[in-house]
């Protein structure tokens, strides 16, 4: 009886693996044929040395600045709010008539609403997500060659430590409150209400320190004033000094890039100018 023929046995069904694996010898068959390959293989696939060094520097040039922008960007994420720029600043009534009722509601007995809103507004032109410049800095480390000039950002642009100190308190009844606070690790600087409500609650708390190392110092409603837009400029330190002269500047006075008369210049005509907003509310 005559053998019965095999049968061919079933194909395998191609595992991705197998797949992968095949498309890679076909390209590398393909790219061993292409015209280019033999020339290089004929001429010396090795590019000369200046040319190797070209490419080298001209790598380095892309990815230090990326390498650069991603560290800065892990280091300070609000600063992927580059591309809103100057689109959310605004006038000051307009400055007033978005953020008034916030600024009300979370002023205290030295932290008056016309005053926030003049820090708001001299700080950011009433952009809540408002950023830092950034500045060239030499050093030894090469991440923090560019980068921004604080950690400073949004309405009254605040800074990190000015944050972390603010941010275990909350106002209550135009009190600065420890007790009764909720979602306090929730509080963010980019978020108006959080902004105004921080900025209030680090200046009161300022002011009253700076105050009490001057024991028996009167200070008027407006001085206390000025004391907390210094603050917010300068610090408690030199505002230490500038409350023991009487509230009045040293001839030049700066802080960072601010001259400080200037500034508070600024933030006391803000303050007229909302005072005037205020007065007109129906």
């Amino acid at each position: 009886m005559p053998a019965t023929p095999a049968r061919p046995s079933p194909r395998r069904p191609l595992t991705r693996q197998r797949r992968l694996r095949k498309g890679w010898k076909r390209l590398t068959r393909a790219l061993g044929r292409s015209r280019a390959v033999r020339w290089l293989r004929q001429h010396g696939a090795a590019p000369p040395t200046a040319l190797r060094i070209v490419l080298v520097v001209v790598a380095l040039l892309i990815a230090i600045p990326l390498v650069n922008l991603l560290y800065q960007v892990a280091r300070k994420p609000t600063e992927l709010w580059f591309f809103a720029g100057r689109a959310l600043d605004k006038q000051p009534a307009d400055t007033w008539r978005q953020y008034g009722a916030r600024f009300q509601a979370f002023s205290t007995d030295t932290i008056s609403p016309e005053l926030l809103a003049a820090l708001a507004q001299t700080e950011s032109s009433g952009n809540p997500v408002a950023r830092t410049y950034w500045r060239w800095r030499l050093g030894w480390n090469p991440a923090n060659f560019y980068r921004p000039a604080s950690s400073a950002v949004g309405l009254f642009q605040m800074t990190d430590p000015a944050f972390e100190e603010a941010s275990r308190y909350c106002i209550r009844g135009h009190r600065v409150a420890q007790d009764g606070c909720w979602f306090t690790s929730l509080y963010a600087r980019t978020l108006p209400a959080h902004a105004i409500e921080l900025t209030a609650i680090y200046l009161d708390r300022q002011v009253a320190g700076v105050l009490a190392t001057a024991r028996g110092t009167a200070a008027t409603a407006p001085q206390k004033q000025d004391l907390a837009a210094f603050i917010h400029l300068c610090g408690a330190r030199p505002a230490r000094g500038f409350l023991r002269r009487g509230f009045r500047l040293r001839p030049g006075e700066r802080c960072g890039d601010h001259l400080v008369a200037t500034y508070l210049g600024k933030v006391n005509a803000m303050k007229r100018q909302f005072l005037r907003f205020a007065a007109n509310e129906p």
